[in-house]
């Protein structure tokens, strides 16, 4: 039986231009509703969310379902959408983001609980 090292090489990082977002789509879609929910894979908590209407996603693992990790994980992918130009009206959550929304809502970012 050989044995071997495998050597670890640098891979290039992924280049995003964010300012490329057809003007169109913009026109059209500018204004986002999107739904936030939390998802558990194999155990492992993710913050989803979903655009209603260009059904742009995220999905963010979180370490933990304390407040402070929900609420910055809430406002990282507020900050996404306006990084790409959409404006938020209004964003639509479960009953489990309850215990938070007034945290939320102290940083100018309402919630509608469904």
């Amino acid at each position: 039986m050989v044995k071997g090292k495998t050597t670890h090489t640098t891979q290039k990082h992924v280049e995003v231009n964010l300012s490329d977002m057809p003007q169109e789509m913009m026109e059209k879609h500018g204004e986002l509703t999107p739904a936030i929910d939390i998802m558990f894979i194999n155990k492992i908590p993710f913050v989803m969310t979903m655009s209603c209407n260009t059904h742009f996603s995220t999905a963010e693992l979180i370490k933990d379902m304390k407040n402070n990790t929900l609420k910055t994980s809430i406002e990282q992918v507020i900050l996404a959408y306006w990084a790409r130009g959409f404006r938020i009206k209004a964003r639509l959550v479960d009953g489990r983001f309850k215990h938070i929304q007034q945290l939320i809502e102290q940083k100018g970012i309402l919630l509608s609980m469904w």
